[in-house]
């Protein structure tokens, strides 16, 4: 007998995405109060008792939609192909985030706003750790690709870390806020790496 709210035939993984896709959108430009799961059902073509089939709750969706946007976000934008240096990781990485942002901006509309749904509700506070350690894992790697190749000669790997943090968190959020990128804005952060590089005494 077929489940109440469950969807008729088709592809249960494709719907499930679907929705996913649809929630992102919805609390991205209406926040967790606002977002209605009957405005997510019409948006995906099912009814809203489907969109409980797949998750229990608004606040499961909520919490399902920031573990598939963080990961695909930092898959993303982490450079691939173990560039030697970080100049490279760091031009791969400025290049993916314009592609994700312009391609998927509901994307980074999600994640930015985070924040203030987590002071709004506690039970999202722990996404922010979780946030913070996907951000942590690639900027500490970029640091290390840095301290490998001589770029961060004179920094400790928990010091580049949080310098690579600083630019890229600043970078991005002038991007996302100002709704399109300061004029040579990212040129100007690969230019200060390559002195880097090319004033390293060991090179």
């Amino acid at each position: 007998m077929q489940k109440k709210g469950r969807p008729k035939g088709g592809d249960s993984a494709a719907t499930k995405k679907k929705i996913l896709d649809a929630a992102r959108v919805e609390f991205a430009a209406n926040g967790f109060d606002g977002a209605a799961i009957v405005a997510i059902a019409k948006s995906v073509g099912i009814a809203p008792s489907a969109v409980y089939h797949y998750f229990q709750s608004k606040e499961k969706l909520y919490m399902e939609v920031f573990k598939q946007t963080s990961v695909a976000i930092w898959d993303s934008v982490s450079p691939t192909d173990n560039p030697p240096t970080l100049v490279e990781a760091m031009e791969q990485l400025l290049d993916n985030s314009r592609l994700l942002a312009d391609k998927l901006p509901s994307y980074s509309d999600f994640l930015a706003s985070l924040p203030i749904e987590a002071k709004l509700h506690p039970q999202f506070s722990e996404l922010l750790k979780q946030r913070a350690d996907y951000q942590d894992k690639t900027f500490r790697n970029l640091a290390l690709i840095g301290i490998a190749s001589g770029e961060l000669h004179f920094l400790s790997e928990d010091e580049g870390t949080e310098l690579i943090r600083s630019i890229i968190m600043g970078w991005f959020f002038e991007r996302h806020f100002r709704q399109e990128e300061i004029e040579h804005s990212g040129e100007a952060i690969i230019s200060m790496f390559k002195h880097l590089y090319v004033t390293n005494p060991e090179q």
